[in-house]
């Protein structure tokens, strides 16, 4: 009886593998730079794939995508061709969003936003795809970065500012020296400054851990808020900040925050990094 169920599950293997479809395809793109760098943006709106992006002495953006379609069953016949790349323009960025049925932009103030509507149900199909990048990006230039599933967001060596975000994937940069802003919600963020030149970091997990090494002239004011999650350092902070009272109004309702209640100062000021998680832990280390 075992054996002939072992034979059933193998056959029903064999059939599922014949009626799927996995398609690839790889295209390249070179992006100019408009105005000067420190003043420009390139902003990348994934949902499912990585994003490995690396800064160069060149002065074009210049894109590898590798395209991945898996189809089966009534959808054996989707084309890697229904996926597209958008390319948004405006005078100092440039916007890459995915073109697929059923999607609809909404309308949004912010050019940089990585808003929109999809529904599979709507567009009739059951396939999956990954959209994978590997980028090269002048040094100077500021980056938006972001993907949602079954893969990573890394970046390496960009002076510009730097936002990367991702949702079930983690999160890595390296060589930071600028502002920054970091988040997921199930993965890790590992950042690694080269110098402490920014106004600001912000930090955010859910379920994960940030891990950030800093050099050893580090500076700068740190804040640390996790629900579940423990604060570890080995960076002696030379002062504890006092609480502070933030007051917002909202319309003749005047209500009053207590914030920065686990902040700490290095150095003699510098850039303020704000930490938050859930679940998370938090790890400040000397860089080597």
């Amino acid at each position: 009886m075992m054996k002939r169920l072992k034979y059933i599950m193998l056959m029903l293997l064999l059939v599922a593998g014949l009626n799927a479809q996995t398609q690839r395809a790889t295209e390249t793109k070179s992006f100019e730079i408009k105005g000067s760098e420190s003043e420009f943006w390139f902003c990348l709106c994934n949902i499912n794939g990585s994003i490995e992006a690396e800064a160069y002495d060149g002065n074009t953006i210049e894109l590898e995508l590798e395209k991945v379609l898996y189809a089966r069953g009534s959808d054996r016949d989707a084309k890697l061709e229904d996926l597209g790349l958008e390319v948004i323009e405006g005078e100092d960025y440039t916007k890459l969003m995915m073109k697929f049925p059923a999607m609809r932009r909404p309308n949004d103030e912010d050019a940089l936003s990585c808003n929109w509507n999809w529904s599979r149900r709507e567009a009739d199909i059951d396939y999956n795809y990954e959209f994978n990048y590997k980028l090269k990006i002048p040094k100077g230039i500021n980056v938006k970065l972001s993907t949602i599933n079954e893969g990573h967001v890394e970046v390496r060596n960009v002076n510009g500012d730097i936002y990367a975000s991702n949702v079930n994937g983690d999160v890595s940069v390296r060589g930071v020296r600028s502002n920054l802003k970091a988040s997921t919600v199930n993965g890790t963020l590992d950042i690694t400054y080269a110098s402490m030149n920014a106004e600001f970091g912000e930090f955010n997990t859910v379920n994960g851990t940030i891990y950030v090494f800093v050099p050893q002239d580090a500076k700068g004011v740190f804040n640390f808020d996790t629900q579940w999650g423990e604060v570890r350092s080995d960076v002696d902070f030379d002062e504890k900040m006092a609480p502070q009272m933030k007051k917002t109004s909202e319309g003749s309702t005047t209500k009053y925050k207590l914030s920065n209640s686990n902040g700490y100062r290095l150095g003699n000021g510098g850039p303020q990094l704000d930490f938050e998680t859930l679940n998370g832990d938090i790890r400040i280390k000397r860089k080597q």
